[in-house]
C-alpha cells in the first residue's frame, strides 16, 4: 500500500551552541595535528608545499627544517612550518534521500553537521571543499572561513525527500569528468541503503583517500519492537504488516550483522575508511575518527 510519509526528522536545524561546539572541535584538532607532526622528523619543503609560519624547534628533529637566520636574530631555533598546497580539493557526498529523515534527531540531521565540520577542518588546512547531494555539480564550495555561512544556509534547507541517495549521487560521479574526480579526500555520508559496495569502486583513484560514513537511526541499529509492527518505507511508501517476535528481531540483527560486515570488507578491498554510527552520536566524535585516519 503506497501512502504519504510523514518522517520523523526531515529537516535541519544546528543548535545555538552549534558554532562553539565547532570552533572548539577545530581546535581541539589543529592543536593535536601540530603536535603529532612535532613528534617526529621535521617535514622538508617540496612541490607543493607552502609557508604558513613558525614553530619552536624540538629536540631531535632534522637541522635542515631549521631557520637559520632567524635563529641568528633571535638566538632561539625556530622551524618554519608547511601546509599542503591550497588547491587540494575534498569533497563531501551527502544522502539527502528520504530514508535520511528516520531517527530521532534524524541521520540527515548528524550528516549536516558533520559536513559542516569536515568543511571547516578543510579550509582550516587550505583545502577547497564541495558538498554535493544529488549529481556531479556542487551544491555549495569552501575555499575560505567566510564561506561557511553559506554552508550552514544551505544545510538549513535541505530536507530529506526523494529517492537519490549515494547510489544515485556515486553512479553521476563515476560518468563526470569533473568535480569529485580532482578530490584528494572524498567523504560519503549516508545510510548506504540504496547502495551496493562494487558501485563505490568507481570512486577508487591512486592516493585519494576514501571515507564511507554510513549513519543509522537508533531503531534501525537495535530495534525493540516486539508483536504486531507496521513498517513504512520512508521513499516508496511501501507499508508491511508482521508480528515481530525473538525469532524476527535474531534475524534482522543477523541480517544487519552481515550487511555491515560487507561494507567492512569491501572498504578495506578499497583501502577505504569505513566506520558505522547511530544517528545520536555527536558529530565530533565522528569527526575525531575521520581526522584520525586522514593522511
Amino acid at each position: 500500500m503506497l501512502e504519504p510519509v510523514a518522517l520523523p526528522s526531515p529537516g535541519v536545524a544546528f543548535g545555538p551552541d552549534f558554532l562553539a561546539r565547532l570552533g572548539r572541535l577545530a581546535a581541539a584538532l589543529a592543536s593535536l595535528r601540530e603536535r603529532r607532526e612535532g613528534e617526529g622528523p621535521a617535514r622538508l619543503f617540496g612541490v607543493g608545499s607552502e609557508f604558513v609560519g613558525y614553530r619552536p624547534y624540538r629536540s631531535g628533529e632534522d637541522l635542515r627544517a631549521l631557520d637559520w637566520s632567524l635563529l641568528a636574530r633571535l638566538g632561539r631555533p625556530y622551524v618554519r612550518v608547511a601546509a599542503r598546497e591550497a588547491s587540494e580539493a575534498w569533497a563531501v557526498l551527502l544522502d539527502t534521500s528520504a530514508s535520511m529523515g528516520v531517527g530521532r534527531p534524524g541521520k540527515l540531521q548528524l550528516g549536516a553537521e558533520l559536513a559542516l565540520a569536515l568543511a571547516t577542518l578543510g579550509v582550516a588546512r587550505r583545502a577547497t571543499v564541495a558538498l554535493h547531494t544529488s549529481g556531479p555539480a556542487p551544491l555549495c564550495v569552501a575555499r575560505k572561513r567566510a564561506a561557511l555561512e553559506g554552508w550552514m544556509r544551505t544545510l538549513s534547507a535541505t530536507r530529506a525527500a526523494g529517492t537519490a541517495g549515494l547510489g544515485s549521487l556515486t553512479r553521476a560521479f563515476a560518468a563526470a569528468r569533473t568535480g569529485v574526480r580532482a578530490a584528494g579526500r572524498v567523504f560519503l555520508v549516508g545510510d548506504f541503503l540504496d547502495c551496493e559496495p562494487r558501485e563505490l569502486f568507481a570512486l577508487v583513484r591512486p592516493a585519494r583517500e576514501l571515507f564511507l560514513v554510513q549513519v543509522l537511526a537508533p531503531e534501525e541499529l537495535c530495534p525493540a519492537a516486539r508483536g504486531p509492527v507496521r513498517w513504512v518505507d520512508a521513499e516508496s511508501g511501501n507499508a508491511l504488516e508482521r508480528t515481530v517476535d525473538e525469532a524476527g528481531l535474531l534475524a534482522y540483527e543477523q541480517r544487519l550483522a552481515a550487511r555491515l560486515e560487507l561494507w567492512r570488507a569491501a572498504a578495506a578491498r578499497m583501502r577505504a575508511v569505513h566506520g558505522c554510527w547511530t544517528s545520536t552520536t555527536p558529530f565530533e566524535t565522528l569527526a575525531r575518527a575521520l581526522c584520525a585516519r586522514m593522511g
